[in-house]
């Protein structure tokens, strides 16, 4: 099992927790639950694209490299295990504004059926 972080900025109509702490502050926290998070930031989404490629690339040898290790020694061991941090702006590649007010990157992307949808 591979976890991903969605951290998109917002809940329902509010900033979440995760998402109004630094980087550094959001890594020393996941890597005290015992995870090595991998982060994948941005909002371009053909080098988004790249980006996730690579690092699922990379948490897969890791979650490898942990079960050859194992059966190698044959030590029960805890090996600190990836996750992805996925950092994209809420309601990402969805209009960016439907009838004059901010829908990418507000908490308008929540739920909210677009008035072009109705």
């Amino acid at each position: 099992m591979l976890p991903v972080l969605s951290l998109n900025g917002y809940k329902i109509d509010n900033p979440t927790l995760l998402a109004r702490i630094d980087r550094e502050e959001l890594e020393s926290l996941l890597r005290g639950y015992g995870w090595t998070p991998f982060f994948v930031e941005g909002s371009e989404p053909a080098s988004m694209h790249q980006a996730m490629a690579a690092t699922l690339d990379a948490c897969f040898e890791s979650i490898r490299s942990a079960q050859v290790e194992a059966r190698r020694t044959g030590t029960a061991a805890r090996p600190r295990w990836p996750m992805v941090v996925l950092r994209t702006p809420k309601g990402w590649t969805a209009p960016a504004e439907v009838d004059g007010k901010r829908l990418e990157g507000s908490w308008r992307a929540t739920r909210c059926p677009s008035p072009t949808r109705r």
